[in-house]
């Protein structure tokens, strides 16, 4: 995360933006690291990469996520962050962006998603487990509604609706 962001808003503030920028990531990561893999996490992985438009609604987030095969993303937020994911099972783990919890900070763990379904449909709605790892959000739910090349991610804890970030394929 770039250092200049950071002079702007608190460091809770920053995190959480970031996380949105990541959640979205999840979106892309799901597919594994773009080697070998079952008919389950091909299928996921056609889905995923390719490069995303993201926004998060009611914050000034806007970004392009590019997914590659090879297990990493990037995207346009902040001046341009990037990082690495890998398929745990019937989910993802990303890791914290390159860069991030440089100096005194620690870097915490990687976020995970479980319970992807084997392929997902241009009309899926559904729900996977969010374990929050780096980014520190209050989350155990994201809900994924497919319409399309529109994907819409619902970050919630419990019954209270968190984040909700639109992502859509160019």
């Amino acid at each position: 995360m770039s250092k200049h962001a950071t002079l702007h808003i608190r460091r809770r503030t920053a995190l959480r933006y970031l996380a949105l920028g990541a959640a979205a990531s999840l979106v892309s990561a799901c597919g594994g690291n773009g080697t070998g893999g079952g008919p389950r996490q091909q299928a996921i992985k056609a889905f995923v990469v390719g490069k995303w438009r993201y926004r998060a609604e009611g914050a000034n987030v806007e970004a392009t996520l590019t997914v590659h095969e090879d297990g990493t993303w990037e995207s346009d937020q902040w001046d341009g962050i990037t990082g690495t994911w890998r398929s745990d099972g019937d989910g993802v783990s990303v890791d914290a962006p390159d860069g991030f919890g440089a100096g005194d900070e620690e870097v915490g763990s990687a976020l995970s998603v479980s319970g992807f379904p084997g392929a997902i449909p241009s009309d899926y709605d559904g729900d996977c487990a969010y374990a929050p790892g780096w980014d520190g959000l209050p989350v155990d739910t994201l809900h994924m509604r497919v319409t399309g090349r529109d994907v819409r991610l619902t970050l919630s804890r419990g019954t209270e609706k968190g984040a909700v970030i639109n992502c859509k394929r160019l």
